[in-house]
């Protein structure tokens, strides 16, 4: 190791892109971790605050036309879910495909039952409210933008929403619009239409019916938490009463799953190109300073160096610049990421940002990263290095003394 350290001091400049060259790989692949971590924890909250929840409970699989079934609430499923310590939030909702009509005009739309007073975990649309208010009571209606323009109606004007369930038949009723909201999509201004609960149970004539029981689990803060929501799964699975299903969210968001599967191989893909970047550079500077020390390392020979003392010093160096690199590296990645956190996280720019608020979440990316993620950052570029320097390291080790010695540079 003396041996190293020397030479080391000798080329302080090699010595230093070698360090780099390990140093900025552990750093950007461990910002890089944070970052992923953060998008997936952003969509994994777009999509289970919007509609999906960590999980439903349904009444099975979907219907001709993608209606989903009724099914009675049953009194012990409320009282599981009310003393379930693993269920941080539950709500009812019944939605029914329908023709909404008003005047001589009329547009398709899926009407939502909610319950008002629980649906701001899981619904953004009570805060994007840009006329009149959010539904209080049976009878009324809240409709976007888009679909106000459609029909040509007002706050306070009547709605006409005609039912179509295939299981049910057919529902008709008049609510009175009290709120129009602003939506961040145009196909969710057109097509969604709130109700209270008790006016879209009225229309299936079924005073406790619902289509889904939208659920939330605790300490669930994003998808790598997903094994919390398969224990709620299966707990409840086992103890519903026959005939409900439930599903999680990979089942109900299949493109957030998607994306998750997506994440992990394109970082590593990026990872594998920096680790290789560094490679070459640590093999770069290993051949050359070999090259450079062919009389001396000739001379070690002569005077009794074995060819596993050669590789084990150059190695030795190897190691010594790699794992300082990788380990400032990985540990000042890990402070930028610790830091930006404790300032609030990185804010999204400008449409992205009101595009988050719309759908009620923060416009901030928080960053996250795992020690284990950090410590195999670090080893993985180690491990990079000192396989870069294997070869020259091997090439000077088979080197002749005579030979060596004659070397010029």
């Amino acid at each position: 190791m003396r041996y190293a350290l020397r030479n080391l001091r000798r080329a302080r400049r090699r010595a230093l892109y070698t360090f780099l060259a390990a140093f900025y790989p552990a750093l950007i692949l461990v910002i890089m971790f944070g970052i992923v971590a953060g998008e997936l924890r952003g969509m994994f909250e777009s999509a289970t605050k919007l509609e999906t929840g960590h999980l439903q409970i349904r009444g099975g699989e979907e219907l001709a036309g993608g209606a989903l079934p009724l099914f009675e609430l049953p009194d012990e499923l409320i009282f599981r879910l009310r003393e379930d310590a693993a269920i941080r939030y539950w709500t009812v909702r019944l939605d029914l495909p329908a023709l909404a009509a008003a005047g001589s005009r009329s547009y398709g739309v899926l009407v939502q039952g909610v319950e008002p007073e629980r649906i701001a975990e899981i619904s953004p649309i009570p805060s994007l409210i840009s006329q009149g208010s959010y539904i209080t009571g049976p009878g009324e209606a809240v409709v976007g933008e888009e679909l106000a323009r459609l029909l040509d109606i007002e706050v306070e004007d009547s709605l006409v929403l005609l039912s179509a369930h295939p299981e049910a038949g057919m529902g008709a009723g008049v609510a009175k619009v009290v709120g129009i909201f602003q939506a961040p999509q145009a196909e969710m201004g057109r097509t969604v239409v709130q109700v209270h609960l008790d006016t879209a149970r009225k229309w299936v004539r079924r005073p406790n019916a619902a289509t889904a029981v939208v659920v939330f689990v605790n300490g669930v803060s994003g998808p790598w938490d997903a094994w919390r929501i398969n224990q709620a799964v299966e707990e409840l699975q086992r103890t519903l009463p026959q005939g409900l299903v439930v599903k999680d969210f990979e089942e109900l968001a299949p493109e957030l799953t998607l994306y998750m599967r997506i994440a992990r191989p394109v970082l590593a893909a990026f990872s594998g190109i920096f680790f290789v970047l560094g490679g070459l550079v640590v093999l770069n500077a290993f051949y050359l300073s070999v090259l450079e020390r062919t009389r001396e390392l000739g001379v070690i020979r002569a005077l009794g160096a074995s060819r596993r003392w050669i590789m084990r010093a150059i190695l030795g160096e190897a190691l010594l610049l790699s794992g300082c690199g990788a380990a400032l590296g990985g540990l000042l990645g890990a402070g930028i990421v610790f830091l930006v956190e404790q300032l609030g996280g990185l804010r999204m720019p400008g449409a992205y940002s009101e595009f988050l608020r719309a759908f009620g979440m923060e416009p901030i990316l928080h960053l996250r990263v795992t020690p284990w993620e950090v410590l195999g950052s670090v080893l993985a570029m180690v491990g990079v290095g000192v396989l870069a320097a294997w070869y020259p390291a091997w090439k000077a080790a088979r080197l002749e003394p005579v030979e060596a010695m004659r070397h010029v540079t």
